[in-house]
């Protein structure tokens, strides 16, 4: 559908052209569309959710100036919401940064002297500086950072592998997605959050995410599977509309889910319901995963998680009746201090039921040889997989000592310990792309480090003086509409792009990196500084040409994959060596994690209580609350038609929390932990959280930033992943 852009259409579609509500400005820079000029169709990807799920767009531009935008109907995701609605806001919004941009004061000055420079200049400036860093104290003393959208990560990653750092971080390697694929490849030896029930399926398991929230149809294709007889289990400590539609909902207290899912299998252990067969041939620790549950009795795991003992029970053996699957949130379970543990505990429950790889269980599905999503670089040899993987380069990495697992499993460095890091004189330079100060628990500490270095660079859509302000260069990204690379990925299927030309002087970041890398090694080794030269390099990997996939659209290019099969560990399907079994130090399902061990964590998930509640600070605090239509601080006030739906920080309180505090809903209140604060947040009295839980929406700036709430140095050990969604906190109103 396409319609006229408007606050009540938002949600149904947009068109420029006809809309009265952008300021002339836009247009001023747009260059607003002349009427003699040719109207086209062309395709693009949605970022706004951090380019996940990779969403399709349809646009009609007249000349290089897009109309209106609409669903991309051919597209396995093709269903925008808000944020994707909106993203034309963004597009031509009159705050974009459209030129490349240096300081001209010291630094640590009020006012950094920005001017506009050349795009030579810039990039001159940017190699001589990393060059000199090299040349003085070493490639590794350079990080390379990818922050929010994902979309530039292969080609910064391959940029510093040239480049010779291995000091390669991304907002994944800080917190956010990472954390759980590292559970989910610990117990499956590959990472799966878990699929939508399909028609065989007969339980289907929530795991502390609001399926509602989340994009790709999910709620649509969970509602129809209950009206088909599906039965639903949601583990979530929030009453959500996910929690609402549950046959049965489970409210443990934040960071006791393995408690939780000790005492759920050790009934099923107790009852005999597990599926002995598959635990006894393709499962590994199982005599270990039952010693330990064994004191986590029904009522033990209520004193600890408040989930009624007559409910666990009630859930485990309606588990049992399978075969099921679930689905993970993609943050949350893994932003507290033992996150990782909570994680794998719940991901015991399909093993230990055998729901692996089975009709209605969880598949785990095979795509084309060595394609992976554009986030993990979408073909090894774009980033140079051989070259990370060294295990001597990757004990040099400086998470080493810290994040011993999380260095063994991950490209990525776990950047947390970065004011650490300056102080030292372990890092001298910065590359940034889409960097954002504001992703860190107490972000005031690593703004002083940037200040720090010799010398820093971002990349960015906008100038946000946080973060940009204590580096040196800043230069103009361009934005979804206007860039050709990565493209999108679904299964099998590759979405390619037609974009416009970028607004001002802004270049694509693929671009910016590649054009870098041409002037810190061989061009040939970055396509000639050319992204569209690297897309059909890529392509070929696979026997396509990005010339013939333009061609085909609207059609996506389909590549040659294996066919779906079920119980592929039986087979060789599921490792890398083609031999039966899972991609594990054990060659199984692992209920006790041999690599964990391996590094002097528990092998089987341990449960550790959280931060303790004092007087002062009597409420737990869930920082990250998703809502549909905000993700990260970028759809806020770079797509102001989503300040129409939420215009500040507002946190839920369930009503006896208020009462006791004099609070009422739209009140103003002020927060405050152990470690920082106040902030500022209005109300909604809401049993949306159960007493003693209060969530909000994390991205908000100045007074109503959340993250200087959160302690910098209470890390999960395995992840070194800040404890978001465990600060005590105290809640009190502010008087007018």
């Amino acid at each position: 559908m396409t319609v006229k852009l408007s606050r009540r259409s938002l949600l149904q579609g947009v068109s420029l052209v006809t809309s009265s509500a952008l300021a002339p400005s836009v247009f001023t820079v747009a260059k607003a569309a002349d009427s003699s000029e040719k109207v086209w169709t062309g395709y693009s990807i949605c970022d706004a959710c951090n380019h996940v799920p990779m969403c399709g767009v349809r646009f009609e531009a007249r000349g290089n100036v897009i109309t209106r935008i609409d669903n991309w109907k051919e597209n396995p995701n093709h269903i925008l919401c808000s944020k994707g609605l909106s993203t034309l806001q963004r597009l031509y919004n009159p705050n974009r940064l459209l030129y490349p941009m240096k300081r001209t004061n010291p630094k640590g000055s009020k006012d950094p002297g920005w001017v506009r420079i050349s795009w030579d200049e810039a990039y001159k400036t940017i190699a001589s500086e990393l060059l000199r860093v090299r040349e003085k104290y070493g490639p590794e003393k350079t990080l390379f950072y990818c922050g929010d959208p994902k979309e530039p990560r292969p080609a910064v990653q391959r940029l510093a592998r040239f480049y010779g750092s291995h000091h390669y971080a991304t907002e994944s390697s800080v917190s956010c997605r990472q954390g759980c694929a590292m559970a989910e490849e610990l117990n499956f030896g590959s990472p799966n959050v878990g699929a939508p029930p399909s028609p065989e399926t007969k339980v289907f398991l929530i795991l502390a995410t609001n399926v509602w929230a989340q994009p790709m149809g999910w709620w649509q294709k969970i509602i129809a599977a209950k009206e088909r007889g599906c039965k639903i289990i949601t583990i979530d400590s929030r009453r959500t509309k996910t929690a609402e539609i549950a046959d049965i909902h489970l409210q443990p207290r934040i960071g006791t889910d393995v408690a939780l899912a000790m005492a759920m299998i050790r009934i099923i252990i107790k009852e005999n319901l597990y599926d002995k067969a598959f635990v006894e041939k393709w499962t590994h620790g199982f005599a270990e995963l039952r010693e330990y549950c064994e004191r986590f009795t029904p009522e033990y795991a209520e004193q600890e998680t408040g989930v009624p003992a007559k409910l666990i029970v009630e859930a485990a053996r309606l588990w049992a009746k399978g075969p099921g699957s679930y689905t993970l949130t993609t943050q949350s379970l893994s932003h507290n201090s033992n996150g990782i543990n909570n994680t794998r505990a719940l991901l015991l429950l399909p093993i230990i039921m055998g729901y692996i790889d089975i009709p209605g269980g969880v598949p785990f599905n095979k795509g084309p040889k060595n394609l992976g999503n554009p986030s993990s670089g979408i073909h090894p040899d774009m980033k140079d997989g051989a070259w990370w993987n060294d295990k001597k380069r990757r004990l040099t990495r400086y998470d080493a000592k810290n994040v011993p697992l999380w260095n063994d499993m991950k490209d990525a460095v776990s950047p947390n310990l970065f004011p650490e890091w300056v102080e030292k004189g372990m890092i001298k330079a910065f590359a940034g792309f889409g960097f954002n100060v504001n992703i860190w628990p107490q972000p005031s500490e690593y703004r002083k480090a940037f200040e720090k270095l010799e010398f820093g660079f971002a990349c960015d859509m906008f100038y946000r003086p946080d973060s940009h302000d204590v580096l040196d260069i800043i230069l103009p990204a361009a934005m979804n509409f206007e860039r050709h690379a990565p493209f999108g990925i679904y299964a099998s299927s590759v979405a390619v792009r037609t974009p416009v030309k970028p607004l001002g002087e802004a270049k694509e970041d693929w671009r910016i990196a590649l054009e870098l890398g041409c002037l810190i090694d061989k061009p040939e080794n970055f396509f000639d500084g050319d992204p569209e030269k690297a897309l059909d390099w890529l392509l070929q990997k696979w026997n396509r040409r990005l010339e013939k996939a333009v061609a085909d659209l609207p059609a996506l290019t389909q590549f040659d994959a294996p066919k779906k099969a079920f119980r592929k560990y039986e087979t060789g399907g599921l490792r890398k060596d083609g031999k039966p079994g899972f991609n594990t130090p054990s060659g199984k399902c692992e209920f006790f994690s041999e690599r964990a061990a391996k590094f002097g964590y528990p092998g089987i998930p341990a449960y550790v209580p959280m931060m303790p509640l004092t007087k002062e600070f009597d409420l737990r605090f869930l920082n990250g609350a998703r809502k549909p239509y905000i993700t990260h601080s970028k759809t806020r006030s770079d797509q102001p038609y989503l300040l129409e739906i939420e215009d500040r920080l507002t946190i839920s309180m369930h009503p006896d929390d208020a009462e006791k505090r004099g609070i009422r809903e739209g009140d103003t209140v002020e927060i405050r932990s152990p470690f920082g604060g106040p902030v500022e947040a209005r109300v909604m009295v809401s049993i949306l959280v159960p007493p003693g839980l209060i969530d909000g929406q994390y991205g908000w700036l100045g007074k109503q930033n959340t993250q200087q709430l959160v302690c910098r140095g209470h890390w999960d050990p395995m992840s070194g992943y800040p404890a978001y969604f465990e600060m005590p906190v105290s809640v009190t109103k502010k008087e007018a």
